[in-house]
């Protein structure tokens, strides 16, 4: 279900970089919107399931870390790794786009963790 909401919203965000790729830089720019939406929707959902496996109250902390590594960490070992490749997706501006679709990302996986952990506390 979580994993569903973060695959939704950056399906829904998706046409407007996509449009905004094209606008500037043609297909390539289509082609940079998909890679960066692919790479935050793996490093999100990679995130929530964290969060979801380690809802017990002793490893909130723990999931919410792990959550928060992988949520950061791979969008921005990414982006940095093809901007220092170069190439057309580079050029089509894959980092600016990885840095929108993550900041969309992150409000939804954020709403979702706290719901997840909360309920959690409930038990």
């Amino acid at each position: 279900m979580a994993v569903g909401c973060v695959t939704g919203v950056i399906a829904i965000a998706f046409p407007a970089f996509a449009a905004y790729g094209y606008a500037q830089h043609g297909v390539i720019g289509v082609l940079a919107a998909g890679v960066a939406g692919g790479i935050c929707w793996a490093a999100g959902s990679i995130a929530i399931l964290f969060v979801t496996l380690l809802r017990d109250p002793d490893q909130v902390i723990s999931a919410i870390g792990l959550a928060m590594m992988f949520r950061m960490g791979i969008p921005l070992v990414a982006g940095i790794f093809l901007m220092k490749l170069g190439g057309p997706l580079a050029e089509a501006g894959v980092f600016g786009m990885i840095v929108g679709f993550y900041l969309i990302g992150l409000v939804v996986e954020t709403f979702l963790a706290v719901r997840l952990t909360s309920n959690s506390n409930d038990d």
